[in-house]
């Protein structure tokens, strides 16, 4: 699942790359090269952009980032990103978690891969912004664009939530891992006692996108295809008694490998 994630990120981010260098060889003036309509370089630039997930497995993430960037040249960068993320489980993860408790077949398990939802972080990066041209869409109206991608990294608080170890097991025929007062309506529950984890680690994250200029080149539309990306952390071989009795049981994978979290950001930016 992971090869999977990172092969599509790299695939579209080509895929972009490419449409982008089609686009100044065949569409763009080459005067526009060679004649800016707004030169970035030199100024300061802040920004906000909201994200989606571009796809969802066990866990989906809202993302809001604020960034202050200054551009040293017309074509390169430097960028402060900081958000937070609105994280939840997926139906898939609830439907695993809801049916797991009533299976006496798995008294020894192993913890699911690609768990651990972000929430707030930060990352510091470069944004190197090789291509520009512009686009006619009408007969007297132009849009000017850079293509970039951008990397760079920093640090994020992540929180896991088990969908196999429950602390305090409430109905077990019928899934039932909180303190609801009606055992068929979920939404009646205050508290669940699924096991928590949380940590802060290191996070990278890498994008590709365009940034289009308006009013003159002082706002900017900016659309990317970012990669948010951390280690990953699970347990296997769990005794399921000692775990839900509070002691400690399972062995630390030793090679997790990595969680991609490839969402699709739209966002504004102001240049000074």
């Amino acid at each position: 699942m992971k090869e999977r994630s990172l092969f599509r990120f790299v695939s579209l981010a080509l895929l972009l790359t490419g449409l982008s260098a089609s686009a100044q060889e065949q569409v763009l003036d080459p005067a526009a090269v060679r004649h800016r309509l707004f030169s970035p370089g030199e100024r300061l630039e802040a920004s906000v952009a909201v994200g989606l997930p571009l796809r969802e497995y066990l866990t989906a993430h809202y993302t809001l980032n604020v960034g202050v960037a200054y551009n040293l040249f017309n074509t390169l960068g430097v960028e402060a990103r900081a958000g937070y993320a609105l994280s939840r489980q997926t139906g898939l993860a609830r439907s695993i978690s809801e049916s797991f408790l009533n299976r006496e077949d798995k008294k020894i398990t192993d913890e699911l891969e690609d768990m651990w939802e972000m929430n707030l972080h930060g990352v510091v990066g470069a944004r190197w912004a090789p291509i520009y041209g512009k686009l006619s869409l009408l007969a007297d109206e132009t849009v000017h664009f850079q293509a970039y991608l951008w990397g760079g990294g920093g640090l994020a608080s992540l929180r896991r939530q088990s969908v196999i170890q429950c602390t305090q097991v409430m109905n077990r025929d019928l899934g039932v891992c909180d303190n609801r007062t009606d055992p068929l309506d979920a939404t009646t529950a205050t508290e669940n006692y699924w096991r928590t984890e949380t940590r802060v680690a290191p996070v990278a994250s890498g994008a590709v996108g365009f940034r289009f200029f308006l009013g003159g080149g002082q706002h900017a539309l900016r659309v990317e295809l970012r990669d948010w990306v951390f280690m990953d952390q699970y347990r296997t071989n769990v005794l399921r008694e000692d775990w839900e009795a509070g002691r400690e049981s399972g062995e630390p994978v030793k090679n997790p490998g990595l969680t991609h979290l490839v969402q699709f950001d739209i966002g504004y930016s102001f240049l000074f």
